[in-house]
């Protein structure tokens, strides 16, 4: 099988405020024409992130068994890997965000050998690509399921390259790629007369024994309708691109992260519909939450309608604020009973001397000194009009008002009635 296209992974470098990205651009055997298309993801992929501050730095790989051992690692936090290719430790230690886009498995073979199903490859010379990457282990397993072995085939490791040269000269008679309708390889060798595409009469039952593969129909003339290539519907089985993911990876750069993957993707392609990737499906890694609620209902309403910069700055700061919050909601109760013991503060404490008065003049008659309480309320109501309160509380301080005055008569009264009990008295004394 033919190497198609190299897995690439994305290296954080360092954590907010600090951000960059590596992502690996290709495989070292790789003649560089199947690549371009994954190529022309990179770079907008780079261009989307660096309006956010984040560099995007490409590093070459081997492929998916290398991402993965680079991801557990801690050598990167990020990676694209082929569906189908993580292990039961991969799965323990990393997890996914998403499925980005399909890569059927194209099967190339001869026309001068025609071949219909996977078991009358036995005995032939077939090309499975490099080993470790994400292609070869899903050969291998195909090939594994008809009965494909070592054993009772001739199996040819090389990358996309040597396959296609080894298929066209016909020293191979059949050769596996995983790539996407759009790599230039695939095209070629869809146009070469003396070769021919393998058509997967059983694709559903693939999809039932490799839940990672998923069926698909390549229309006849999408690929060229002038020369109506393929001349015919051809059913394929396709393996998606999983971003794969450290478990400790800062989660500050998610939002970001799939923001220009949905941004590349949403489009749709040959095989994809519109808006189908990124997905939540076809993954082989635990999903992280946070991805699946942004794929599931898009982008938080901080990152909706605010920069990225900003949003990390308010989505931080909220982190801060919520505490806050938490602690002022009792301040919101006690505030307004605070307020008014405030407010009416200031009326009930001129009540001590009012009730003073109040009490002096029930206990014991005022003689001679009837005047000088009197001169007390005055100077007591003077102090009270000069009083301020809110015009709510208006009430309780002309109440207060309307008792020293209150007083007053009561006093004045009682001054009175001793001032006319003494003249009578000093009359039956003269007398």
């Amino acid at each position: 099988m033919g190497f198609t296209h190299p897995d690439r992974y994305c290296r954080v470098r360092g954590y907010l405020p600090v951000r960059g990205c590596s992502a690996a651009e290709g495989h070292p055997n790789c003649n560089g024409s199947e690549e371009r298309g994954l190529l022309c993801f990179r770079q907008r992929y780079a261009h989307l992130l660096a309006n956010d501050g984040i560099a995007l730095e490409i590093v070459s790989t081997a492929g998916s068994v290398d991402n993965f051992a680079l991801l557990k690692r801690g050598e990167v936090s990020l990676a694209l890997v082929q569906g189908g290719s993580a292990t039961s430790d991969d799965k323990e230690h990393l997890q996914s965000l998403g499925s980005l886009f399909l890569e059927p498995v194209w099967v190339f073979t001869r026309k001068q050998t025609p071949i219909k199903r996977f078991v009358e490859l036995k005995g032939k010379r077939v090309a499975v690509g490099v080993a470790g990457s994400g292609t070869y282990l899903l050969t291998m397993q195909l090939l594994s399921a008809a009965g494909i072995t070592e054993s009772n085939t001739t199996l040819v490791r090389g990358d996309s390259a040597q396959a296609m040269a080894s298929l066209s000269q016909g020293t191979i008679d059949a050769a596996f790629f995983v790539a996407a309708p759009s790599a230039p390889l695939v095209r070629s060798l869809l146009e070469e007369r003396n070769i021919q595409l393998l058509n997967f009469d059983r694709a559903p039952a693939y999809g039932r024994l490799f839940p990672f593969l998923t069926p698909v129909t390549l229309s006849e003339g999408v690929m060229n309708l002038e020369q109506n290539i393929p001349s015919h519907d051809t059913t394929l089985v396709a393996v998606s691109a999983n971003l794969a993911a450290r478990r400790d990876l800062n989660a500050s750069l998610i939002p970001a992260l799939l923001d220009a993957i949905t941004r590349v993707h949403r489009a749709g392609g040959v095989l994809e519909q519109k808006r189908q990737f990124p997905s939540i499906d076809f993954v082989d890694l635990p999903l992280n939450e946070d991805a699946r609620r942004y794929i599931a209902n898009g982008p938080s309403f901080l990152f909706r309608w605010l920069p990225y910069g900003t949003a990390m700055l308010m989505d931080r700061l909220k982190i801060l604020v919520l505490p806050f919050l938490a602690l002022l909601i009792p301040l919101f109760r006690i505030a307004p009973p605070l307020y008014r013991w405030r407010v009416r503060s200031k009326i009930y404490r001129w009540y001590t001397t009012v009730r003073e008065i109040d009490s002096m003049i029930q206990k014991e008659p005022i003689v001679g000194g009837a005047a000088s309480v009197i001169n007390r309320l005055k100077e007591l109501e003077r102090e009270v009009a000069s009083v301020s309160v809110p015009l709510s509380y208006a009430g309780e301080l002309y109440h207060l008002r309307v008792h020293i005055s209150f007083l007053q008569e009561k006093l004045e009264k009682l001054a009175g009635e001793s001032s006319r009990h003494t003249e009578k008295s000093t009359d039956l004394n003269e007398r």
